[in-house]
């Protein structure tokens, strides 16, 4: 495993990750969190948990890569192998994220679709990243 493309394709797979997670929550989701607001914490309460999120995703960012390094040793890299691997991804972490959430919480079912389909777009773009920017250079 390359150790420099692999920070520098985490580094970057986080920031997509947080911009995304960024517009997704605050902006494109916001009318469906008011809806359940009653199953938020106050939003200051939110803002001082804030860095413990980040952290995880940061650490989490890099596992993402190093799982993608690892599963396209002696494959042809790139985008789409990236793309390939958001997808596997995604499907394990937002199908089960999304589904388990509405069978145990009081979550519309708009809102458990929406997070899967707002999570495949991050996982796929994050995938995508990872492959572009890890991929092993040309012979």
């Amino acid at each position: 495993m390359n150790k420099t493309r692999w920070i520098a394709a985490s580094l970057a797979v986080f920031a997509a990750a947080m911009s995304l997670e960024t517009l997704f929550n605050a902006y494109c989701l916001k009318a469906a969190y008011l809806e359940t607001a009653s199953l938020w914490r106050p939003h200051g309460e939110m803002m001082q948990l804030m860095p413990i999120y980040w952290v995880a995703a940061f650490i989490a960012s890099f596992i993402f890569v190093y799982l993608y390094a690892k599963g396209c040793e002696g494959k042809p890299s790139g985008c789409l192998e990236g793309l390939r691997f958001g997808l596997y991804i995604g499907l394990f972490m937002n199908l089960t994220m999304s589904t388990i959430t509405y069978a145990t919480m009081p979550i519309t079912a708009r809102l458990a679709a929406d997070w899967f389909i707002t999570g495949m777009v991050e996982y796929l773009i994050c995938g995508a990243f990872a492959g572009v920017i890890y991929r092993k250079p040309a012979a």
